[in-house]
């Protein structure tokens, strides 16, 4: 039967006309794609580490995109002008900033306290006209994964902007109390404070006489009327009224600026009656004052809004208007941040800008008074108090480039010993290791980025993983 059937259709093929077939080509096999995924990943992975690399050593454009129309409207246009606000003819500055918060979970208001600390140190502000008073040791703390540095935009690994550099403390601890803290408006030192050979050699009070500005920032947690020192004493708003008042009698100010970034913050000038005190404060009276953000890495929120906004918006003018690359986490003098000073009021750093680009919350409001002063707010430059005179910074300038010169001929070793013990004096005394003490703890405390060569290593063997898994699958 089938010999049959194979004979019919010999037949049928050859009286059929010769009709030409299509070419048939047989498919390609196609590649997965999570082949050609990973032959991507190994053409990036030189990239992503040179990336990683220098992740570091760059820095954002601005800190906040938002800032940079207010800032061509308002900062650029008045560098055209020859004089564009009118400085105070003081002959110095004088800083007081305080702290006064204990415990780890505090740790942004110590970074409120630094951030406007090296504002004042890029103006030209020297250490010796700066009374910095830290209640709690954060950097030192031993919560802190990243020991001897406090971050106010981000760990990064411990590769972050490290507020502690050059900072130079005065009183810490314990000895940050509400009578240190008069004691030092009033210029009344205790025994042994300022000596050559007394225990407090470095707590030297500064200078102030009737040509002085002083700048007084007050954050920690407070209330209506009273600011907490330490969750152990308060500090009301009567002593603050008293100790101006006594400064006035005695001459010791010009001007004040008078800064308090706590809960209803504004209600500690409720009793100011002196003349020539400019108050500003972070909430009005029922309002409070919120923290910005939190960092994964160090487990607390990092600053509180309102320090974050005066911070972050005065970097980013620098930024947008130096001609030069500028490092605006400096801790000295900073002419491009000196610039942006001269050409920004009071009232458009401390109070436009919060409530303009600052979140402070949807019932918190800046609070300012300025109707005892010979001047408004929006007449007096940032940097009569932010900054150091005209002839003080010259003064540095000259100073700086007679340092660079010498520096050339010069055994370095003479200038590099008292650096040397400024940092040991600054490192943090770690307690001895235990036996019980495990690599793996360290390894966690100094913390983990996504940049880190490790963790790019470990992510690209779990893809390959994958990929045998799925290709056996």
């Amino acid at each position: 039967h089938n010999q049959q059937a194979t004979s019919k259709t010999k037949k049928h093929n050859q009286t059929q006309p010769n009709i030409q077939r299509p070419l048939i080509v047989p498919h390609r096999t196609r590649v997965p794609v999570m082949h050609s995924s990973i032959s991507l990943i190994f053409v990036l992975i030189p990239v992503f580490i040179a990336g990683a690399q220098g992740q570091y050593k760059q820095r954002a454009p601005l800190n906040n995109r938002r800032h940079e129309s207010t800032i061509r409207n308002i900062i650029q246009p008045r560098f055209t002008r020859d004089d564009p606000l009118k400085s105070g003819n003081h002959t110095s500055n004088v800083a007081v900033i305080v702290s006064s918060s204990r415990y780890w979970f505090n740790y942004r208001h110590v970074t409120n306290a630094l951030s406007i600390y090296q504002l004042l140190k890029r103006g030209g502000i020297s250490d010796d006209n700066i009374i910095l008073m830290l209640a709690d040791d954060i950097p030192c703390n031993m919560r802190n994964p990243f020991r001897g540095k406090i971050f106010s935009r981000g760990a990064n690994a411990g590769m972050g902007d490290d507020l502690m550099e050059g900072v130079e403390i005065d009183y810490s601890g314990t000895d940050v109390t509400v009578d240190a803290f008069l004691r030092v408006l009033l210029g009344r030192n205790l025994p042994g404070e300022g000596e050559t050979n007394g225990l407090h050699r470095r707590r030297s009070l500064p200078k102030m006489d009737e040509n002085t500005n002083v700048m007084v920032l007050l954050t920690g947690h407070g209330g209506d009327n009273f600011f907490k020192f330490q969750d152990g004493e308060e500090l009301m708003s009567n002593d603050i009224a008293s100790v101006f008042s006594q400064m006035y009698a005695m001459k010791r100010y010009k001007e004040i600026l008078f800064i308090s970034d706590t809960c209803q913050a504004f209600t500690m000038a409720d009793e100011i009656k002196v003349p020539n005190v400019y108050s500003v404060g972070s909430s009005l009276k029922d309002q409070n004052s919120y923290a910005s953000h939190s960092d994964p890495q160090v487990g607390q929120s990092v600053i509180d809004r309102y320090s974050k906004v005066i911070k972050d918006f005065v970097d980013d003018a620098v930024t947008m208007t130096s001609t030069s690359k500028t490092d605006t986490m400096s801790s000295s003098l900073d002419s491009a941040t000196v610039a942006v000073m001269e050409r920004f009021n009071l009232h458009d750093a401390l109070v436009r800008i919060p409530m303009t680009h600052g979140e402070l919350g949807a019932n918190s409001k800046v609070g300012h008074t300025d109707s005892l002063c010979s001047r408004k707010m929006n007449q007096v430059p940032l940097s009569d108090f932010f900054a150091a005179p005209l002839e003080e910074r010259e003064r540095q300038m000259k100073q700086r480039q007679h340092a660079a010169s010498a520096s050339l001929w010069m055994n370095e070793s003479n200038f590099t010993s008292s650096e040397q013990e400024f940092v040991v004096e600054q490192e943090c005394v770690l307690p001895e290791a235990t036996i019980n003490d495990s690599p793996v703890k360290e390894e966690i405390r100094d913390g983990m980025s996504v940049f880190d060569l490790k963790f790019i290593a470990a992510a690209i063997g779990l893809v390959l993983f994958m990929n045998m898994v799925s290709r056996k699958w």
